[in-house]
């Protein structure tokens, strides 16, 4: 994995509500998934060093698609610099 991976800023590109809306099969993903309300958002923002990259709540469950960050400034092209998906 690149060491720039976690060193530059990362943005939210989309929800996904379902399976059908998937973005086209591209680089190799990172995905978060476990249960709810385990930090999955926090740990998304503490990799990265963003404060409400990923949002978090209190309450369990808020989080009901699947959210997309990538790096800022990605192409889609380096397998080195994957998108993160984040599933609760």
């Amino acid at each position: 994995m690149s060491p720039e991976l976690f060193t530059r800023a990362w943005i939210f590109i989309r929800g996904v509500p379902s399976m059908k809306f998937l973005p086209p099969e591209g680089p190799p993903e990172i995905a978060f998934a476990g249960r709810s309300n385990v930090g999955k958002s926090s740990l998304i923002n503490a990799l990265v060093g963003q404060k409400g990259l990923a949002r978090t709540s209190n309450t369990p469950g808020r989080t009901q698609e699947l959210n997309y960050f990538v790096p800022d400034g990605f192409s889609g092209e380096g397998a080195d610099l994957p998108p993160m998906a984040l599933v609760d």
